[in-house]
């Protein structure tokens, strides 16, 4: 897949929750439901990361039941699948290794020492908590909360979190390291 295409599915899915709250309060939620489909059509045609088959299934899924059930609570759910989907994703990888995060800090490090596997196998297993914790609030806001308290914290606040977690990880990973380092 192109880098473009990859950018704009990138950029439409990050911005999903808003023009789900976007379509609702205007009473015209099918072209959500479609440009959804399209967006997880693009990814299962493309060669992208057999990993990521269980976001893209969970698009078409939401997408296509939002269309054939005329329901757009289908499209509400969608941020509870995604983060299904990452926890299946983040917990495969604790069962056939690298771990997600240890790949991710392989980008920045090809040789990320035995400290720092073990590691990474550790955060994974917190992102793994992480994403059941948010998949709960998710339904939680799709079940209990209005359309802004779900545009909000599916929009917004999950994103903040998972930067926190992510940052947050990447800054106690570079305090290990320089603590191992001293000990040798």
């Amino acid at each position: 897949m192109s880098f473009l295409i990859k950018g704009i599915v990138a950029i439409g899915l990050i911005l999903y929750p808003f023009l789900v709250g976007y379509s609702l309060a205007n009473g015209q939620y099918i072209w959500v439901s479609c440009l959804l489909i399209v967006f997880g059509l693009v990814r299962l045609f493309s060669k992208g990361n057999a990993l990521l088959w269980p976001l893209t299934g969970f698009a078409i899924l939401c997408g296509g039941l939002s269309l054939l059930l005329k329901d757009h609570a289908w499209l509400k759910l969608y941020p509870v699948f995604m983060s299904v989907g990452a926890f299946i994703i983040f917990a495969t990888t604790l069962i056939k290794p690298p771990s997600m995060i240890e790949r991710f800090a392989r980008l920045a490090e090809p040789d990320l020492p035995l400290e720092g596997v073990i590691w990474t196998r550790k955060v994974t297993f917190i992102w793994c908590g992480f994403f059941v914790v948010n998949a709960v609030i998710a339904l939680m806001t799709v079940l209990l909360a209005s359309t802004k308290i779900w545009v909000l914290y599916n929009g917004f606040i999950s994103y903040i979190l998972m930067g926190i977690l992510l940052l947050g990880e990447y800054l106690l990973r570079k305090r290990q390291q320089k603590l191992h380092q001293a000990q040798k």
